[in-house]
């Protein structure tokens, strides 16, 4: 079974950065415990594709059409598969699956108390709060749903 993952994205540019909040420059979506979902999926065999570059939209299409399972952090990929009409699990920090999600996807949230208090603000000046994020054996239980 192939298992398309995106759980990381692109660093925050410049003219988004706040040193006093967020010093490292981590973008605020990015699951903290991605090697160990990785491990996880290894050990039940699946196959992983991971998108960590840019790449064009008819190769992102395309990767999601030949995936059997989609499990990514909020970003540009759940918006697609929503188009594509293909689910996804969709992993959320501080942003709110209820406003920026689909209700197509399996969207998880581990705490609505760790969300930002002004969703409309931009998130990439948020910090970056890696507790924020479920773990990664929740995750495994939703992909075990879905198989």
């Amino acid at each position: 079974m192939l298992v398309l993952l995106q759980l990381e994205s692109r660093q925050l540019s410049s003219g988004w950065k706040n040193e006093a909040i967020n010093p490292k420059n981590i973008n605020p979506k990015n699951y903290p415990h991605r090697e160990r979902l990785i491990e996880l999926l290894k050990e039940k065999g699946y196959e992983i594709k991971e998108i960590k570059e840019k790449i064009p939209l008819s190769e992102s299409k395309k990767l999601i059409q030949e995936a059997d399972l989609i499990v990514c952090i909020d970003s540009y990929l759940q918006h697609l598969c929503w188009y594509v009409g293909k689910q996804a699990i969709v992993i959320w920090g501080i942003s709110d699956p209820e406003i920026f999600g689909h209700s197509e996807n399996i969207n998880i949230l581990k705490d609505r108390s760790y969300l930002r208090k002004d969703q409309m603000l931009r998130w990439e000046q948020a910090p970056y709060v890696p507790e924020s994020f479920s773990p990664p054996e929740d995750i495994m239980k939703e992909i075990e749903k879905m198989v």
